[in-house]
Order: structure tokens, then C-alpha cells, then sequence
């Protein structure tokens, strides 16, 4: 059975490796391509009667499809507040209030965030940007996990039994392997994606130019039936 000095160092270096991991989650929200709640956990509102809140002190959030927010201030003092809140931490967002249908107050609002387009420059930038951060947790975690092996390298070799020191560096191993394959996996995701948003964009290009090139080719008639109705005459 592992020694309880040295299962609570594992316990402490997993509780380490679980917070490089949450940071990363953090911080990929904050790559915003898809709606996330969580992108928006940093911002400030400065209220003039309460002074600095927090958003979800303010507002009411959901998420109405897979590119927009939905915020639902609590008061409509908070409506300006929460824009320049949000400005200030994503201005890439585009912002929208809007006043509901059956509301009597003239000063209801509920606030639309929408996603920016992920296009050919966007999407590169998203790209490099995700493997960077992903490089820098996962030397964290390299480097935390070596930390303790050399912490617990005395301990482990004082052990009395090759089975107990089995059970320390498989414990240690098992671990690091399980955060690496954790952060593998939202990297993965965060890939995808960009990259859907990408082709979502370059979708709407190609229905774009669709729609242009049938109007075009509308006028077009149009404007043959006319010429051979004039030469008719």
C-alpha cells in the first residue's frame, strides 16, 4: 500500500495539473469562435450605484444558437454598463440591444452578441494561436511532473518492496498520461471548431456569389427580352 506522505504529494501535483488543465479550457473560451458563456467570466460591469460587478450579477446569459449570445440585464440601468464591459474584454464581438416585443418599458432591452466570422486570416491567427498555448500548458505538466519525480525519488527507493515502488511510478505515470490525454482532446476540439467556423464562412461566400450570379443572370434576361422586344417594334 503507498505510503500517505507520498500519496498526498500525488494528490498534490494532480491538483496542479488539473488547474493547468482548467486554464487552458479558460483560455481556449477566450479564443472566441463559437458562443461560449465562459468567454465572457472576466468582465467587469462598473455600476454607478454598486461599483464594480460581475456579469452574472447583472445579467441573465443564454445561448440561442451556436454564434450568439443572449444577455438579459436584471435592470436596465445595466444595459450600457454591460456593453462597454464586454467591448472592453471582446471587442471582436459584434453588439446588439434589442427591445423585446412585449415589453411595455421603453428602456427594456436584452443584449445579442454575435460571434465574428472566422475567415482565412482569423482562422490562421485562431490556428497558431491554440497550438501555442497548448505547447505552454503542456510544458507545465511536463514540468511539474518531473518535479515530483524527483521529489519522491528518496521516498520511492526507500520503499520495501518492487511492487510499492511500481505502484508510486505507475500512480505518477497514470496521472500525467491521463492530464496529457485531456489536453490532447480540447485541442482537438478547438481545431474542429475553427474549423467549421471556417467552412461556415466560406459557405456563405460560395451562397454569396451564388445569389449574385443568379441576379446577374436575371438582369440579364431581362434585359435580352428587351432588346428583342424593342427590335420587334
Amino acid at each position: 500500500m503507498m505510503k500517505l506522505a507520498i500519496e498526498s504529494q500525488i494528490h498534490e501535483m494532480e491538483g496542479k495539473l488539473s488547474g493547468y488543465v482548467t486554464l487552458l479550457v479558460y483560455r481556449y473560451a477566450n479564443l472566441c469562435v463559437k458562443a461560449q458563456p465562459l468567454s465572457l467570466l472576466s468582465a467587469i460591469i462598473e455600476d454607478e450605484e454598486q461599483g464594480e460587478l460581475k456579469l452574472e450579477e447583472t445579467a441573465g446569459v443564454l445561448v440561442p444558437d451556436e454564434y450568439h449570445l443572449k444577455l438579459v440585464p436584471y435592470n436596465p440601468r445595466f444595459n450600457f454598463p454591460l456593453c462597454k464591459a464586454i467591448m472592453k474584454e471582446h471587442p471582436e464581438f459584434k453588439q446588439e440591444l434589442v427591445k423585446p416585443e412585449n415589453t411595455q418599458n421603453e428602456d427594456d432591452r436584452y443584449l445579442i452578441l454575435t460571434m465574428p466570422e472566422v475567415n482565412k486570416d482569423r482562422h490562421d491567427a485562431l490556428t497558431d494561436a491554440v497550438g501555442v498555448l497548448y505547447d505552454g500548458c503542456k510544458a507545465q505538466i511536463d514540468k511539474t511532473v518531473a518535479s515530483y519525480r524527483m521529489k519522491l525519488e528518496s521516498e520511492i527507493v526507500a520503499l520495501p518492496t518492487d511492487d510499492e515502488r511500481e505502484e508510486v511510478q505507475n500512480a505518477l505515470d497514470s496521472s500525467a498520461k491521463s492530464h496529457q490525454s485531456i489536453i490532447d482532446t480540447v485541442k482537438a476540439d478547438k481545431l474542429k471548431e475553427i474549423d467549421e467556423a471556417y467552412q461556415r464562412y466560406l459557405d456563405g461566400l460560395s451562397a454569396k456569389k451564388t445569389e449574385a450570379d443568379e441576379e446577374a443572370a436575371a438582369r440579364g434576361e431581362t434585359a435580352g427580352q428587351e432588346y428583342r422586344m424593342d427590335n420587334r417594334e
